[in-house]
C-alpha cells in the first residue's frame, strides 16, 4: 500500500512538471539582414569615388529574439541585435557587441509591453517606415549628413519603454532613457544623455501592412553633445546640448499597386555655438509595384535649415525580388544645396563623425566641394 502511494505521488508530480513544461513554452529565433553593393559618388571631397558599400539598402545585422510563455497571456521577451560591416567584418555602433538592440521585458495582449535596456526611440520604430528610404530609396536619402531628425535610427541607452496593446487600430508608447550620472539627472555634455520619447500610431489592421496608416512622435535628448557615439549625430555636429524633434508620417495605397508615403519633421537644437537651430523637413514619395517581384519608386525631400541653408533631395529606386528573402536593386540620390548651404553632403557618404579627431562639424571629409552630390548604388540584399 505504501509503495502504491509513493508511486502515485511520483506520477502526480511528474504529470504536473510535464504540464508546466508544456504550458511555459519558449523559443529563440536567429534572424538577420546581409546587404552589400557597389557605390559611385560623383564628388566626394572633390573626387569621384567608387567603393564597396554595405548596409545602404538596410544596415547589415544579426540578432536573437526570444520569447517564453508564462501563462495567462503573459510572456517574457528579449532581443539582442548586432550591427556590422559586411566588407570589413567590424561591429557597428562603435564596436558594441549588440549595438542596435539589447533589451528584456514582459509582454501581454491585455496590458501591453514593458522592456528595459538599449533600444531605438519611437521616431525610428513608428515614423521611419514612411520615409523614401524605407520604401524604395537608399540610406543616402536620409536628411543630411548629420541625420538631423534621427530618422536613420539612433538607439537609446539605459532606457525603459512601454507600449500599449492595439486598441481598434491605435497604439502608443513612451520611453525614458536615464543618464545614469550622479547629480546629473538631465545628462551632461560629455556623458550619457537623458532621452524622452513618446509616440502614437494608427492602422486599421494594427500593422504597417494596411491600406493606410500614420504615426506621430516626439523625442527630446539632453546632454551627450560632446561625446561621439553618445549624443545624437545632429547634437555632435551642432554641439547642441539639447535637441528635440517632432515627426509625423503616413502612407496610403492609392490602388492595389500604387502607394504614396510622406514624412514631416520639425527639429529644434539649442544651447550650441550657433544659438538655436531650427530645421523643417518635408518628404514625399510614390512606389509602384509592376509585378509581385518588381517595384519602382521616386521621391522628393525639401530640407529648410534656415540659418544653415537649404537643400533638395531627389531619390529613386528599382527593386527586383529573386525570392522571398533575396532581392537586387538599383538606387540613386541627388542632393542640391542652396540658400546658404554651399556643400552637398549625403548621409553615409559624408558624416560629421568622419572628421578626424572630433565631431562638431556639419560636413565630413567626403562632403562635395560643390552644391551637388550624386550617389548611385547597385546591390543585393538577403534576409534570414
Amino acid at each position: 500500500m505504501k509503495k502504491k502511494f509513493v508511486l502515485g505521488a511520483m506520477a502526480t508530480a511528474l504529470a504536473a512538471a510535464l504540464a508546466g513544461t508544456a504550458h511555459a513554452q519558449s523559443s529563440v529565433t536567429l534572424y538577420g539582414i546581409i546587404d552589400n553593393g557597389i557605390t559611385y559618388v560623383n564628388n566626394a571631397g572633390g573626387h569621384s569615388l567608387w567603393r564597396m558599400d554595405d548596409g545602404i539598402n538596410q544596415a547589415s545585422r544579426w540578432g536573437l529574439r526570444g520569447v517564453e510563455d508564462l501563462g495567462g497571456g503573459l510572456k517574457t521577451i528579449f532581443t539582442l541585435e548586432n550591427g556590422f560591416s559586411l566588407n570589413t567584418g567590424q561591429a557597428g555602433h562603435g564596436g558594441a557587441l549588440f549595438g542596435r538592440r539589447a533589451f528584456v521585458g514582459l509582454q501581454s495582449g491585455t496590458f501591453g509591453t514593458l522592456i528595459a535596456g538599449y533600444d531605438y526611440d519611437f521616431i525610428y520604430d513608428y515614423v521611419s517606415y514612411y520615409t523614401n528610404v524605407a520604401q524604395f530609396a537608399p540610406s543616402y536619402s536620409f536628411h543630411g549628413a548629420y541625420d538631423i531628425d534621427r530618422l536613420a535610427g539612433e538607439p537609446v541607452s539605459n532606457m525603459v519603454r512601454y507600449e500599449t496593446p492595439n486598441w481598434h487600430g491605435f497604439g502608443a508608447g513612451v520611453m525614458y532613457g536615464f543618464s545614469n550620472i550622479p547629480g546629473s539627472f538631465a545628462g551632461t555634455p560629455t556623458g550619457n544623455p537623458r532621452v524622452i520619447s513618446a509616440g502614437i500610431k494608427y492602422s486599421p489592421t494594427g500593422s504597417f501592412n494596411a491600406p493606410y496608416s500614420m504615426a506621430a512622435v516626439f523625442t527630446k535628448t539632453d546632454g551627450g553633445n560632446a561625446a561621439r557615439g553618445v549624443g545624437t549625430m545632429a547634437q555632435v555636429a551642432l554641439d547642441a546640448q539639447s535637441i528635440y524633434t517632432v515627426a509625423l508620417g503616413g502612407m496610403v495605397s492609392l490602388t492595389d499597386s500604387l502607394s504614396l508615403n510622406g514624412v514631416y519633421t520639425y527639429t529644434n537644437a539649442s544651447k550650441s555655438p550657433l544659438g538655436v537651430v531650427v530645421v523643417n523637413a518635408y518628404e514625399a514619395g510614390l512606389s509602384y509595384r509592376l509585378s509581385p517581384f518588381l517595384t519602382v519608386g521616386g521621391g522628393f525631400t525639401y530640407v529648410d535649415q534656415r540659418k544653415l541653408g537649404k537643400y533638395n533631395l531627389y531619390s529613386a529606386g528599382v527593386d527586383y525580388r529573386l525570392s522571398k528573402r533575396t532581392d537586387v536593386y538599383l538606387f540613386g540620390t541627388l542632393q542640391h544645396a542652396f540658400a546658404g548651404q554651399k556643400f552637398a553632403d549625403n548621409f553615409l557618404v559624408s558624416t560629421p563623425y568622419s572628421v578626424p579627431g572630433h565631431g562638431g562639424s556639419l560636413f565630413g571629409n567626403n562632403a562635395s566641394t560643390t552644391d551637388n552630390q550624386l550617389a548611385v548604388q547597385v546591390g543585393i540584399r538577403h534576409t534570414f
